[in-house]
């Protein structure tokens, strides 16, 4: 009972991280806030130890935030300031807090795995039924781009929505992969992982399509992990078959078909459109923005990062290394990037080094896109990733059967 008890309270901590829940009730204090308390308190009452490493990267983040307030007190504009320090607190020590509290690699993506479940149940909900989704739209502040007024897009228990949330629910998948790789679950449990799989991606595809990209990546990469057999030819094939011939299309048009405004022909576009490498809205989009010029001004940092009067950000441009550039300047921009990834390579100590090292590819990839570093979900579960293949070495759970 205790450890039911136990288990409960840490997949709460790991959803109440990811998706950093604010409620219209009490709108200062967010979910992932609340729980990083609570970490907080157990590393202090516990007294646990942190690696000189961390300490060594906290001193120069350090270096970057005095810099980030010297320049807050020209703009007087706090946003990157407010960056930095949940950044540290999301990405770096978080992680290494809820390390401490792994009774294994397995426990960690099972966590974040039905964590994603649970979500992607919520989002399907609230794109078929309309009343729920006005539900959640009373009871939760979302930093999305859209409104309730959007039936192309889900939102879910979460105050990020669209792309955020998107990367966010392709950990899960991500984690389910990982745990069909290097663990060996009796049948019906692997099953169970599939069906996992198969729901959170559904689900991405009526959240934001990046990461649907991440997604179908993941499970190419997983697919071709493995030696090539006859019997894993015939499986591959005959789940492929069995997939395609399910009218995803068809059950959805037939879901909504009472919900005003859809149109099964312009989501379809839409989906397509993020697998299309010719004529793509978001890298089009991202071509057509401004990129401020490089003047003394952005080589020491405007300190500016959204424009309160015209609610849009002050570069202009919606990628993460264009905002860091034109708020931070040239010089510390380059310089918490690439402290960033060295700190990450560094922290690689597992047998299984492949995997995170296309992890840590993924951050600095789409952060051409958006600022996911600046979002914290993104680096929280990387850095948590690392920690425990380090802790739990590959080998250790191999043949585990539950």
């Amino acid at each position: 009972m205790k450890k039911k008890v136990l288990y409960f309270i840490k997949l709460l901590v790991v959803f109440a991280i990811l998706y950093d829940i604010n409620f219209l009730a009490f709108p200062s204090l967010t979910t992932a806030r609340l729980s990083l308390l609570l970490l907080i308190f157990y590393a202090f009452y516990f007294r646990i130890r942190i690696n000189i490493v961390f300490i060594q990267y906290l001193v120069l983040i350090g270096f970057i935030f005095s810099l980030a307030l010297i320049q807050f007190l020209f703009s007087q504009e706090s946003t990157q300031i407010s960056r930095l320090l949940w950044f540290v607190l999301y990405g770096i020590i978080g992680p290494v807090i809820l390390n401490t509290l792994m009774k294994d690699k397995n426990e960690f993506f099972l966590l974040v795995t039905l964590s994603t479940f649970i979500q992607a149940i919520i989002a399907l909900t609230s794109f078929i039924t309309p009343s729920f989704k006005m539900f959640l739209y009373s009871t939760v502040i979302f930093t999305a781009n859209f409104d309730e007024t959007q039936v192309l897009r889900a939102v879910s228990l979460s105050s990020v929505a669209g792309a955020s949330l998107s990367v966010i629910q392709s950990f899960g998948v991500i984690s389910a992969l990982l745990l069909l790789r290097y663990t060996s679950f009796s049948a019906k449990f692997t099953l169970f992982l599939w069906l996992q799989i198969l729901v959170i991606t559904i689900s991405i595809f009526i959240i934001g399509r990046t990461g649907l990209i991440i997604s179908f990546l993941a499970i190419f990469i997983f697919l071709f992990s493995f030696r090539f057999t006859i019997k894993r030819i015939i499986v591959a094939t005959l789940a492929i078959i069995l997939v395609y011939q399910v009218n995803f299309m068809g059950i959805l048009e037939n879901q909504m078909k009472d919900v005003e405004g859809f149109n099964i022909d312009f989501f379809r576009a839409w989906i397509e459109n993020a697998f299309s490498f010719k004529d793509n809205q978001t890298s089009e989009d991202l071509k057509s923005m401004p990129i401020p010029p490089l003047t003394f001004e952005t080589i020491v940092g405007t300190g500016k990062v959204e424009n309160k009067n015209l609610g849009v950000n002050a570069s202009g441009h919606d990628s993460g290394y264009i905002q860091s550039y034109y708020s931070l300047g040239l010089i510390l921009t380059f310089f918490f990037y690439l402290t960033y990834l060295s700190f990450l390579v560094c922290q690689i100590k597992a047998i299984e080094t492949t995997v995170l090292y296309l992890l840590i590819a993924l951050i600095f990839v789409i952060e051409v896109k958006e600022p996911f570093i600046f979002q914290y979900g993104l680096p929280f579960f990387i850095l948590s990733t690392i920690l425990v293949f380090n802790k739990f070495p590959r080998y250790s759970s191999i043949n585990t059967k539950n």
